[in-house]
């Protein structure tokens, strides 16, 4: 989520950031994600001043900002103040955000476990695990009798898929869905990136100054990537259509991701406008065969420096 408190969030008035959930839940959807690092924990206070557990599921998530965070004491206490900014008692999804390599995961799910048992969430979810690192999880819960992780998010687009030949397999084999993030690109596929000398908002995704904007440019901004991007725009243009809306009909109706048994894609935003454009987008139809082979080409020239889905 891009709302927040902070000097760097894109949305900080949150009459705007009211008017856009509302309108995603005049969609019919009802899952918000958010996490203890956006915007510095903001985020998650803007989410509890509109009172939005009335309404939706929330998650959250804890990421290791600093080696050791996700050591038992340290994790629980992290987790038990995104509850108290959240202004609850219980989320749907709690979710590791990123492995924490300086600390044992036994460890760290025990005390995963410890926070289920006292009802803090009802879901147990991974983000940005390696593959061999899912199913050694999933193992060692198996083991002792815990709570599965039984959801992922991961990093997915039509320029950005790496998940397919490793971890999706795995998460397959032990019943996990998974959430995509980043189904633009980080909002590379869209219309307003042409090439490396494209100027870019203060506080935007590809913001050189911020720390954001430090590692999406070091995850996309890269001439491969501006190549591959510039098929996509060449087709959209050949078509009349939107990058952002060939993107989101991409990963609805032609990725591996499977809708009927749970599976989704995470769409953020940044006014609400660009709302409405993605939501009409994931309910647009299916994309013709020349679109599908464009994407496929752009996809074989990304591949090379397509950024792991771990970390």
């Amino acid at each position: 989520m891009t709302f927040g408190k902070t000097p760097a969030s894109r949305i900080t008035d949150s009459n705007a950031v009211s008017e856009i959930i509302d309108l995603f839940g005049s969609y019919g959807y009802k899952e918000l994600d958010t996490a203890r690092v956006y915007c510095d924990g903001t985020t998650e206070e803007m989410l509890a001043d509109l009172h939005v557990f009335d309404k939706y599921k929330v998650a959250t998530k804890v990421a290791p900002r600093q080696p050791g965070d996700h050591q038992p004491e340290r994790l629980k206490a992290i987790f038990q103040k995104s509850l108290k900014t959240l202004k609850t008692e219980k989320v749907d999804i709690f979710y590791l955000h990123a492995p924490d390599h300086s600390t044992p995961i036994e460890d760290t799910l025990s005390a995963v476990q410890e926070l289920y048992e006292k009802g803090h969430f009802e879901r147990f979810g991974l983000s940005n695990y390696a593959a061999w690192q899912v199913s050694a999880i999933c193992e060692i819960m198996r083991k002792n009798n815990w709570i599965q992780p039984t959801v992922y998010q991961g990093m997915y687009n039509a320029l950005t898929r790496d998940v397919e030949h490793e971890l999706f397999p795995c998460l397959k084999h032990y019943g996990i869905l998974f959430n995509a993030y980043n189904p633009l690109a980080g909002g590379l596929l869209s219309p307003h990136y042409e090439n490396l000398a494209t100027r870019v908002e203060s506080n935007s995704r590809f913001d050189p100054e911020t720390t954001q904007g430090k590692m999406y440019r070091d995850r996309y901004w890269n001439q491969t990537y501006f190549d591959a991007i510039s098929k996509v725009h060449q087709v959209a243009k050949e078509s009349q259509l939107s990058p952002t809306d060939i993107a989101l009909r991409w990963m609805v109706h032609h990725s591996l991701l499977n809708k009927e048994k749970g599976d989704g894609v995470i769409i953020g935003t940044s006014s609400l406008a660009h709302t409405e454009q993605n939501l009409k987008a994931v309910e647009q139809g299916p994309l013709p065969e020349h679109i599908l082979d464009a994407l496929n080409a752009a996809w074989e020239v990304a591949m090379v420096k397509c950024p792991p889905y771990y970390r």
